[in-house]
This record gives structure tokens, C-alpha cells and sequence, in this order.
């Protein structure tokens, strides 16, 4: 019998220990990454399949996270009552321990009956907040069998919803993460399989790098917002020489350019208006060489060492950066404000007593652009969702947008990987894009055979984040973004 009728979900760990290097040359190395054709699998509901587009060391402020024990591979029963020769839980000062802080909350889908993804029920009811209930769970600290509660900023509902948008998708590797811009906090965190696609490593960035890029140029190069791109034949094919603008071509604007996401431009603006310095320059800014949080690995940049066509392949995307999708999300959420907020999922920690552990401080929010800048690059985003790679997600039956008259500021980017194998397709998103609510991440790792791509997924995520009924409000974000959790007293409940 569950608590209250409530479920909550039993929270399986990714891989989470000590950041490994994930060698770049697991990322295709075919330069052309041209737009894969449809696949012949039926549509979802109203969503047709999209044009995929083309694909110094940091001080780490965190400590590092602690061995934490394997994901099981079958829901737990109810959590068992404390044995009364259980070693009690006493923790330094009263904080949360480093291994608590490290754990990435992830829950562990199982596998039904029909080869998909499913969320697993648990026994122990969530703590609730002014707005829903949150995600829940109770954990034995390295060294004591004597148990922690850790109340996250997850909202249980959306965290389902969003499982059922990966199962009618038929996602079998994927990863999604939905943030509040304004204050950092996790409010959905869901994947697929954390053992082959753990979600605190790193993954080929593709052409979300083009962001950074374009960042880059619209702050460092005088006039490059009206300035026009020349490419030669397929804007997806870069090589050597095209990394030098031709006399020639056809010519589009940098908005058209960051829709289609055409490869020779940010190829070109890499080499020729920002140089290997400025590049790198920027993708630490936005925090991409650092942790996003505990429990996650630093993102890799390759330093192009003076190599033009190395160069290209970073600022374009098809070769040269990985990061985790917590660190994506957090590229969207800076375009709200242009500052980077550290990324919070642990709301509270309560010990068996019912007694509150210190968390640590979050750090100042850092000025990566400046809001001026920030609204700049959401507004040629939008082009992507109306007209560029994303349209077909965001667009049902005769043109229909799946979310009315909300505009979405958004990036797609796909490209090859080896770990695990498949085409990595990438979607990060902010909406509304004048005044973003939420900040989202998907990461879908495609078969050879797929259903669903990432900007689908993304598509039907914000659909279920602002959409009832067929009408789409910005206000009703507000019942997911996150506030201030009950009394421990008041929210805990006993298992049955």
C-alpha cells in the first residue's frame, strides 16, 4: 500500500566516480556529417521527424565524489526499517556528506514487457512543496547502514512525464534535463539507461558549440551580426579549404547560418574573425571545461595547436568538445541573463531524527554575457525552431506549431559516437524566448533504426511543460518551477 497514494521514484546512480578522459577520436571523424534522411518508422502522434542538422585545466571547485555502490537492476521493495543495531549516522558538523552530494539523481528506468523504458515505482512517498510533489529518496552514507533522506528539486510529475514521452518514443538511449534559469535548480533530470549512457559523463558536443561561437563574434567582431557567410555545395561538408571564404557561392546571414547550422560559416568564423585563443577563451566562459556539478565530469576541449582545419572543426562542431547534457542545459539557461548559475538538484538532507544537514553555499552567479548579448542570441535562435533544423519537431500537421503562438529559442546539433555507438542528436531549448521560464537538454544516441529525434523529444517536453489541452500559457510553467519544501515534520511519510 503506498503512503497517501503517492509514488515516488527508487533513484538508480549513473557511473559517477572520478572524471575519466573520453577520448575525442570516439567522435566521427567524417567531415561531411550530412543531414540523415527520415527513417521509415511511423511518426508519433503529431510529430514528424526533422532535418538532423550537422553534426589550460580548470581549478575544480568541487571535491571529488566518493565510490557510490552499483545501480540495481530491478526495483527495490519498501524501504526497510532501521535495525536497532544499525550504526548511527553522525556526520561532520552537521553537513551533508561528500558522497550524498555527489549522488546524480537520475532515476532508474526498468524494462517492460515490450523492450521499453519504464519508471520505476518506489515505497517511500516524496516530499511535497507549494507546487507538487518532489522527487525522494533515503541513502546509507559511506561507512553507515544508518539512513539519510535527500529531498530534490525534481517534480515527480514532470519526471514522469517525461519518462512517458521517452517510452512512446521508443528512446532507448537518452538523457534530458530541464532547469529554472533563474535560480539554478534541477526541476526534471531523467534517463534512459544510466549504465550504457551515464549521465554525469561527457558526449560530443556537436553543433551546440556554434552558440559559443556565435557568442564569441557577436562580443569580439565589429558588424558580424549584418555581415554575410559565403559557403560552396553542401553547408554541411567541411574541408581544409573551406575553412577559407570563397570568391564565390551562395550567401546567408549569420541568423540563417545558426538555423541551418551551416558548418563552413562558424568553420570560418573560428579561423578567420577568432583564432584558437578566443575560442577556447569562450567555451570556458560558459563553464564547459569545469564540472557542472558534483557527481559530473569536467567538459574536454581540444587545443587546435595552430591547425587551421582543427580550428574549423571546434567552432563548428564536428570534432573537439564534449560535455555532459547538465552542462548543455546550462548553455540555454545563460542566455537568459547571460550569467551561469551552478546547476542544484538536493533541495534538503534530513537525518533519521528529522534533523536538517548544512548544505554547502552555492556559488555567486558569473557574468558570462551581458543581458543585451544574452537576448541577442536567443533571438536568432528562434529561426531554428521556425524555419531551421528544428521546424519539423515544432510543427505538427499542415504547419500547426505544436506550441501556438510561443516562440522558442533553440539549438539542434548530431553527430557520430562511438560510446556508447550511434548519431548523437543534441536539442537545447528556452521558452518563451522573450522571457525564458525553463531552460531544457535532450541527448537521444540513435540506432541505425530510430523513431524519435532529439528535437522531438525537446519539442514534446515543453509541450508537457506549457501546454493543456491544446492551449499553451507561459504562466503555466509556474507549477513546476520549484519553492519552498514543508516542514520535514510535515512532508515525511512511513512507507507501508
Amino acid at each position: 500500500m503506498l503512503a497517501r497514494g503517492r509514488l515516488t521514484i527508487a533513484l538508480g546512480l549513473g557511473c559517477l566516480g572520478l572524471a575519466v578522459w573520453t577520448a575525442l577520436a570516439g567522435v566521427g571523424s567524417d567531415a561531411s556529417a550530412e543531414p540523415q534522411p527520415s527513417a521509415s518508422l511511423p511518426e508519433v502522434g503529431a510529430f514528424g521527424p526533422e532535418s538532423a542538422d550537422e553534426p589550460a585545466a580548470e581549478v575544480d571547485p568541487f571535491e571529488p565524489a566518493l565510490p557510490q555502490p552499483p545501480v540495481p537492476s530491478t526495483a527495490p521493495s519498501a524501504v526497510p526499517a532501521e535495525s536497532p543495531a544499525a550504526k548511527p549516522f553522525r556526520s561532520a558538523k552537521g553537513v551533508v556528506p561528500p558522497d550524498v552530494l555527489s549522488r546524480v539523481p537520475v532515476p532508474l528506468p526498468t524494462v517492460g514487457a515490450a523492450g521499453l523504458p519504464r519508471l520505476v515505482a518506489g515505497r517511500e512517498s516524496g516530499a511535497r512543496s507549494s507546487r507538487g510533489e518532489r522527487v525522494s529518496e533515503l541513502v546509507s552514507p559511506a561507512g553507515s547502514r544508518s539512513k539519510l533522506r535527500i529531498d530534490y528539486t525534481l517534480d515527480l510529475e514532470l519526471t514522469r512525464a517525461i519518462y512517458d514521452i521517452f517510452e512512446r518514443g521508443r528512446v532507448s538511449l537518452g538523457l534530458a534535463v530541464v532547469l529554472d534559469p533563474a535560480t539554478g535548480n534541477v526541476i526534471a533530470y531523467a534517463g534512459t539507461n544510466p549504465k550504457r549512457l551515464p549521465p554525469g559523463e561527457v558526449y560530443p558536443a556537436a553543433s551546440l558549440v556554434k552558440v559559443v561561437t556565435a557568442a564569441a563574434a557577436l562580443e569580439n567582431v565589429p558588424g558580424v551580426a549584418g555581415r554575410t557567410c559565403r559557403y560552396v555545395g553542401n553547408p554541411y561538408r567541411l574541408t581544409a579549404a573551406r575553412v577559407v571564404p570563397p570568391k564565390g557561392g551562395i550567401e546567408v546571414s549569420l541568423e540563417r547560418a545558426l538555423a541551418m547550422s551551416n558548418n563552413q560559416c562558424f568553420a570560418q568564423l573560428a579561423v578567420n574573425d577568432l583564432g584558437a585563443k578566443r575560442m577556447l577563451d569562450a567555451i570556458r566562459r560558459f563553464g564547459l571545461l569545469e564540472r557542472p556539478g558534483r557527481g559530473h565530469e569536467a567538459g574536454q576541449a581540444a587545443d587546435p595547436h595552430g591547425d587551421r582545419y582543427a580550428l574549423g572543426k571546434l567552432g563548428c562542431g564536428l570534432a573537439g568538445l564534449q560535455i555532459t547534457a547538465l552542462h548543455a542545459a546550462e548553455i540555454a539557461a545563460t542566455l537568459v541573463d547571460g550569467k551561469r548559475r551552478e546547476a542544484r538538484w538536493i533541495e534538503r538532507v534530513t537525518d533519521a531524527n528529522g534533523e536538517l544537514l548544512a548544505l554547502p553555499k552555492a556559488r555567486p552567479p558569473v557574468q558570462v554575457l551581458t543581458p543585451a548579448l544574452a537576448t541577442r542570441l536567443r533571438d536568432l535562435m528562434v529561426a531554428t525552431t521556425e524555419s531551421g533544423t528544428a521546424r519539423r519537431a515544432f510543427h505538427a500537421s499542415y504547419g500547426r506549431p505544436i506550441l501556438k503562438a510561443m516562440n522558442v529559442a533553440a539549438k539542434t546539433g548530431s553527430l557520430s559516437g562511438t560510446t556508447p555507438p550511434g548519431r548523437y542528436e543534441w536539442f537545447i531549448g528556452l521558452a518563451p524566448a522573450d522571457r525564458p521560464k525553463v531552460a531544457i537538454a535532450v541527448l537521444v544516441v540513435q540506432p541505425k533504426r530510430w523513431h524519435t529525434t532529439g528535437s522531438q523529444v525537446g519539442a514534446q517536453v515543453l509541450n508537457a511543460i506549457f501546454c493543456r489541452a491544446s492551449v499553451c500559457r507561459p504562466d503555466r510553467a509556474d507549477q513546476w518551477l520549484t519553492a519552498e519544501l514543508e516542514s520535514p515534520a510535515s512532508s515525511a511519510a512511513t512507507p507501508n
